[in-house]
């Protein structure tokens, strides 16, 4: 190979690294999306069971925000709160981990194309010198 194209290759290799670094970027992004998708749908989940306690409650005759019906709401209300923050703790593990893959890749690319731009310089000087 000559030196344009080692170059040529060098600066693929690094490309690379970057395309790397920005598909784990999207994907980071992506999780954190579904993450708040995720939290609305437990949400509108509550509310529903929240309201339709409160009917059933109603048509029972008995107050919905008191007693045994009270116990219920609060139980949905705890377990949606625990749900969310394990949710979130595992949306922003799941998005710190592929933020780092991507940097990794990175990394690896560029110092791969660092290495193999030396080297075939180096045999190239090698060469020319007759060794």
């Amino acid at each position: 190979m000559g030196i344009v194209a080692d170059v040529a290759s060098f600066g693929m290799q690094r490309a690379q690294g970057s395309i790397a670094r920005g598909q784990s970027e999207v994907a980071a992004q992506a999780e954190e999306a579904a993450g708040v998708s995720r939290e609305s749908d437990r949400k509108g989940r509550l509310a529903e069971a929240l309201a339709a306690q409160n009917a059933s409650a109603g048509t029972s005759g008995i107050a919905a925000f008191e007693g045994s019906p009270l116990s219920v709401m609060k139980e949905d209300v705890r377990r949606e709160k625990v749900a969310t923050e394990r949710d979130a703790f595992q949306t922003k593990l799941k998005s710190m981990t592929l933020r780092a893959g991507g940097k990794i890749a990175e990394r690896q690319a560029k110092s791969g194309a660092n290495i193999g731009l030396i080297t075939s310089i180096e045999d190239k000087a090698i060469k020319a010198i007759g060794g």
